[in-house]
Formats: C-alpha cells, sequence, structure tokens
C-alpha cells in the first residue's frame, strides 16, 4: 500500500487525531468524568450497543478500539501495514460504523435537510435544528467517520497487490443481483408509509392508521428520500450512471468519476445497515419497533427489518459498480 499518496495521509491523520483523542476521553469516562455520550444505562433516548451499560463499560470500549486505531495508524504511516492489521482495521471500523451506531445517524441525515427547507421557509424556527445535533448524535458521527478511515485504510491494504480486478460482465452482473434487493426494500417501505398517507392501511389495522394519521407525513417524506435513492442506485448498473446527463451544465457528456457514484453509496449504506441492525436488536429483545402503540402491526416493523440487507446490497453494488469502472478503464 502506498502511505505516500495524500488521501491516504489524510486517512492516516484522521485515525491518529480520533484514536489520541478517544483514548484520553475513554479512559476519563470510565473513571467516571462528565460529558459521557451514551446513556449509561439510564431509560435515555439512545439505542446503541453500549447504552445498556455503564460508563465504565462504555468508556473502556472506546479506549481499546483508539489503542487499535493507533496501532493501525502508526503502522500505515510507516507503511507495514500487514494484512493482520489490515484485518484488525477493517473488524474495529464495521464495529465503530456499523454496529455501535443506532437510527439517529440516519435520521439526522434524513430530517436535517427537511428541517432546514421548513426554517427557510418561515415553517419552523432554526433553534430546533440545533436541538438534533446534540452531542450523543455529534459523538455517533464522530465514530462513524473514524470508523469509514479506519475500513477505508485497511481494505486498501487488503486489496494492494491483488492485481487486475476481474471482468467488467461479472461485476455487472453482481451489480445487478445486488441493486434488485436495493431497490425492492426501499420500494416496499415506501409502498406502505404512502399508502398510509393516502389513508391506505397497508400491513395494518385501520384503528392504528387512524392513531397514527397525525406523523404519516413524515413517514413519507421520507420513504420519498429512499425511492430517490433506489433511482440512483439503479444508475450503478446503468450507462447514464457512468456519463454526466446532457441536463448538467459544464459537464454534460463527461465520465463520472468512478468514486463519485461508489463513495456515496457506500456513505449511505452504513447509517442504513446501523439503523436496521438497531430494529433488529429491539424486535429479538421484545422492545417497541416503529411507531408507539404499533404492537404486532405488521406493516409498522417488518420493512424496517429488512433495512440491513438493503444497505448490504447497496455496499456490494458500490464495490461492484468501482470494480466495473476499474476493468473497463484496464480494458477487462
Amino acid at each position: 500500500m502506498n502511505t505516500s499518496h495524500p488521501r491516504i495521509r489524510r486517512t492516516v491523520v484522521i485515525i491518529s487525531v480520533w484514536s489520541a483523542s478517544y483514548l484520553v476521553l475513554g479512559l476519563l469516562w470510565a473513571l467516571g468524568a462528565p460529558g459521557y455520550p451514551f446513556d449509561a444505562g439510564r431509560a435515555g433516548a439512545g439505542n446503541t450497543l453500549l447504552d445498556p451499560h455503564p460508563a465504565a463499560v462504555g468508556g473502556s470500549v472506546l479506549a481499546v478500539a483508539a489503542v487499535a486505531a493507533g496501532v493501525v495508524a502508526a503502522l500505515a504511516a510507516r507503511g507495514r501495514l500487514n494484512r493482520a492489521a489490515a484485518v484488525v482495521a477493517v473488524v474495529t471500523g464495521v464495529g465503530l460504523a456499523v454496529l455501535l451506531p443506532d437510527v439517529r445517524i440516519m435520521m439526522t441525515a434524513g430530517y436535517l435537510p427537511v428541517m432546514l427547507a421548513a426554517a427557510l421557509a418561515g415553517q419552523v424556527e432554526f433553534s430546533m435544528i440545533a436541538s438534533m445535533l446534540t452531542w450523543p448524535s455529534v459523538n455517533l458521527l464522530i465514530l462513524m467517520a473514524a470508523g469509514v478511515s479506519l475500513i477505508v485504510l485497511g481494505t486498501r491494504a487488503l486489496l494492494a497487490g491483488q492485481g487486475r480486478p476481474g471482468s467488467a460482465a461479472g461485476a455487472l452482473r453482481a451489480g445487478r443481483y445486488a441493486v434488485a434487493v436495493a431497490v425492492a426494500v426501499p420500494v416496499g417501505y415506501a409502498v406502505t408509509r404512502f399508502g398510509w398517507l393516502l389513508g391506505v392501511p397497508v400491513g395494518v389495522s385501520d384503528e392504528f392508521l387512524a392513531y397514527i394519521a397525525e406523523i404519516t407525513p413524515i413517514g413519507a417524506g421520507l420513504s420519498a428520500l429512499g425511492l430517490l435513492g433506489a433511482v440512483l442506485t439503479v444508475g450503478l448498473v446503468r450507462p447514464w450512471g457512468e456519463t454526466w446527463p446532457r441536463w448538467v451544465p459544464f459537464l454534460r457528456g463527461r465520465p463520472i468519476p468512478a468514486r463519485l457514484p461508489a463513495g456515496s453509496a457506500l456513505a449511505v449504506s452504513l447509517p442504513i445497515t446501523s439503523a436496521g441492525l438497531m430494529y433488529v436488536r429491539k424486535k429479538v429483545s421484545g422492545e417497541q419497533v416503529g411507531p408507539a402503540g404499533a404492537g404486532d402491526e405488521l406493516g409498522a416493523w417488518l420493512p424496517e427489518m429488512l433495512w440491513p440487507l438493503w444497505g448490504a446490497a447497496l455496499a456490494v453494488a458500490a464495490l461492484a459498480y468501482l470494480a466495473r469502472r476499474r476493468s473497463l478503464a484496464d480494458g477487462g
């Protein structure tokens, strides 16, 4: 792995800064210092893997992750990131970016543009936007950024020296299967939420639909974003996902940089997977999933159970797209 590349150097710096900061913070929190960003066993708003545990446990986990990240960064800076260290980087990164967070990252990303537009239109106060950016939510964003950096660094090391990527036809075939799944899940989710908005009790009882009537526009808005993402996902296996369309000024007809669609899809896949895993954990443990009072209303919780599959399929589709573009560039 060429650690002299500017992007690699920046990634190593990000990991190093996070490692040093969270090693200190993790140890302080484990010793009872204020500012701990998880619930520590209290009935708070968090649903991460660390929220049910005391601060001594959570702080120690973060400190251990910071040590692992620091070792990886130190080895990468010296150009000696072997396979074992690369695996540690990927595993630690997946833990921080996928397994640990909950739905708050996806909700913030989904609600923030809507709330900003509403604030600009004078419908809500800007203070409501600020209230969304609490320290626990910002902490999850920081953990996800550190995790993504570790995943990128470890993956690049694992793929270094693997030779030319597989054929473009094989990558396209794999991408099509993945795209089919990554489109089907949000479409299914949208069918329930738009049905509710129109007064059709898709997967729920009439009584429950009447109970949640006031919040159905929120679900429909989020599902609309999912449908937009589904349309863009199709571009990972279509020609219009490789060349800027004619209606884009200055860029029309030029090749789209392969990293742009692939990176965007991968970035979206992480919070989707985290949110889905949170819902699965809650359902398995018998906790409430979906709107309050959902109970056994199938349409209120079943679509969310498929979100981990959605996120995984989106990640596979993005990687297949990237492999296909590289193979075509190499004449494969």
